[in-house]
């Protein structure tokens, strides 16, 4: 066992050490007050009461909404493509202006963007927006790795511009991403002219068809999240953070088809993918079984650390029950909290809407993940996920009850014998 948990530790932190996995994390943590606030326009955008959705249409309240929508999540490629190259600029160091790196790589993503040149003369280009938002995250990924290759080559290669001392660094600094800034432009740019020539369109087009297409077919399905999601229990039961190693993995995955649910719910069309990563939420991962402890537990140590355990993990801080209990490396644990809570939520989640008792998940919960487990599941799946949410955390709890019931008897019996000592 401490040669296999040993080992495990080596890969996750070889995953969660990667640099290109927490190049994307961060930038994905910097998007997060997009990502949210979007989601909440979502959510007040596609109400799907009739005499709401009556009032906001006859104020021009629902137009302001969709605009809100489309600048915030509706723009998620762009936003993406220079937080991406900028956190890269970050973590690498390649170069003296970090925002230079991003800005150009934005310029990057917007070259390989077909727009509409109109017929009649000095009339306004129209860029369209299906490749800004989450259709374009794979492409604005690809595009801010290669614009911060291009530039930690060249600051190696010792290839920019250097000024005198004297100048103030900050000019300096953008001078010095002159060079690196224009290959990336050149580059990009006939990239765009031979992909539109091509049978794809664009470099878009290609990205998505030969790299993002193939990996959610593989990856990003009910087995491939239930997968991912047990991984983050085991992880954690031997105490390796699994939200930190597993989180980029599957928001790589999942994150266009969850903002593609997000477009069509705020837009009020039928939601097209039933798999985004999704699941019914039983709250944190320790609450089931806090809950349990308070009902049955009768160990002096077990309710003093559930009761002291319970109001954080109420708001998915999930530490102190995970340590002090302790849940981690605890082999009592393990059946209920790795492999009977995300398979139940993962598949009966599933199993709930093909048989149509829930409907596909909007993603406005995303929203919410800190807040009461209920909260989320009302906003992704309405009244059915509150309910089914209910039932779902009441049967996990029940699977926690026999193990729960064998850990206080251990406890007991310890407590037993030290009062006799």
């Amino acid at each position: 066992m401490d040669k296999f948990i040993e080992k495990l530790t080596v890969v996750s932190g070889k995953i969660a050490q990667n640099r290109m996995l927490r190049i994307i994390q961060n930038a994905f943590m910097m998007l997060m007050p997009i990502t949210m606030l979007g989601a909440f326009v979502a959510l007040f955008n596609g109400l799907g009461f009739e005499a709401y959705q009556g009032f906001i249409t006859s104020t021009g309240i629902k137009g302001v909404l969709t605009t809100m929508y489309q600048w915030t999540t509706g723009m998620f490629g762009v936003y993406l493509a220079f937080l991406v190259a900028y956190a890269f600029a970050r973590e690498i160091k390649c170069a003296k202006s970090e925002m230079a790196v991003g800005l150009v790589s934005l310029a990057c993503f917007l070259i390989v963007t077909p727009y509409v040149v109109p017929e009649e003369p000095f009339a306004p280009t129209m860029l369209p927006s299906s490749w800004l938002g989450s259709s374009g995250m794979f492409s604005a990924i690809v595009i801010s790795f290669a614009v911060g290759g291009i530039y930690l080559f060249c600051h190696k290669n010792n290839i920019e511009i250097k000024l005198p001392e004297q100048v103030p660094p900050f000019i300096s600094a953008q001078f010095s991403s002159l060079i690196p800034g224009a290959i990336a432009l050149v580059l990009f740019g006939a990239l765009s002219a031979i992909f539109a020539g091509t049978s794809f369109g664009s470099f878009h087009q290609a990205v998505y068809t030969l790299l993002a297409a193939p990996l959610q077919a593989v990856s990003a399905n009910i087995f491939g999240n239930w997968l991912l999601v047990t991984m983050v229990y085991l992880l954690w039961f031997f105490g390796i953070h699994g939200g930190m190693t597993v989180g980029p993995i599957m928001s790589m995955l999942f994150m266009q088809a969850q903002m593609e649910n997000l477009t069509a719910y705020q837009a009020g069309q039928t939601l097209p993918h039933m798999v985004i990563g999704d699941a019914l939420s039983f709250g944190s991962g320790s609450l089931p079984m806090l809950v349990a402890a308070l009902l049955i537990m009768k160990s002096e140590q077990g309710k003093t650390v559930a009761r002291m355990s319970a109001l954080p993990a109420f708001f998915g801080v999930d530490e102190p029950a995970y340590f002090g209990m302790p849940m981690i490396l605890n082999p009592l644990f393990f059946v209920p909290w790795v492999i009977a809570a995300p398979t139940i939520s993962v598949f009966g989640t599933y199993l709930l809407k093909l048989v149509g008792l829930l409907p596909y998940c909007n993603n406005t919960g995303s929203a919410a993940y800190n807040l009461p487990f209920f909260v989320g599941n009302t906003m992704n799946y309405g009244v059915g996920g509150l309910i089914w949410g209910l039932v779902l955390f009441a049967l996990i709890a029940l699977c926690y009850v026999p193990f729960v019931k064998a850990y206080d008897k251990q406890l007991l019996e310890a407590e037993a014998a030290n009062s006799q000592e």
